[in-house]
């Protein structure tokens, strides 16, 4: 389990601010997207992901350092973890990030499913989002835990516009999807519980979104 954190994202989407990508050792055997339209399994990412995940990355760290640079990093800034990858697979594990998060605004989703770890990192100042696969599955996941923070993907062409669930559940898409003047590093969407619970949705993208549309199609 290695990581690359880096203190100033190039990103365009994620705008001017510190990133962590986790090794594929983090990613839950469960998720739906592992070999079936993940985008960090392919395009620009991809080679760096691979390299880190065979532990032959430069600028890699082990989880004592990513903590200790963490811990570093100035009190009022706002970061995201797992560009690619999931949270560490062990539940003691997530608590020490979130200590060292030390409640800073963090952006961080999981396809994992341990919601009691969730909420002690919440506890700790540590909002984490809860990964699902389709509209259905969101649901899903709030039947079993209300009071869980959810995100969902989307088909590619969705647009703009807002969606429910099956289950009459509020969708808003991402609001960096579309504009070039909104970034995770000046938006707040996933940062902290939202009203209502309202669930954000990510429209399919990558090399690999048809792959997802089709399944989604067939869900």
């Amino acid at each position: 389990m290695m990581f690359h954190f880096r203190r100033v994202s190039t990103n365009r989407k994620l705008g001017p601010m510190p990133a962590v990508m986790a090794s594929q050792a983090t990613c839950p055997s469960t998720c739906a997207l592992r070999g079936a339209g993940c985008y960090a399994e392919h395009g620009p990412a991809s080679i760096f992901w691979r390299k880190l995940t065979a532990g032959d990355a430069p600028n890699q760290v082990t989880f004592e350092q990513l903590l200790h640079l963490i811990r570093a990093l100035p009190k009022r800034i706002r970061w995201r973890y797992g560009t690619a990858g999931d949270l560490p697979p062990e539940p003691a594990d997530v608590v020490a990030l979130a200590r060292a998060n030390g409640g800073r605004e963090a952006i961080v989703f999981t396809h994992g499913r341990r919601y009691d770890t969730y909420r002690k990192a919440g506890a700790l100042g540590m909002h984490i989002n809860v990964s699902t696969d389709s509209l259905a599955e969101a649901d899903a996941v709030l039947d079993a835990a209300p009071d869980m923070s959810v995100v969902t993907v989307l088909p590619s062409d969705h647009g703009r516009r807002p969606t429910h669930t099956p289950s009459g559940r509020e969708v808003a898409v991402c609001p960096a999807t579309f504009s070039d003047r909104v970034t995770c590093s000046t938006c707040n969407l996933c940062s902290r519980p939202r009203p209502r619970g309202v669930i954000v949705g990510f429209p399919a993208h990558g090399s690999r979104r048809r792959m997802i549309d089709r399944r989604l199609t067939d869900a």
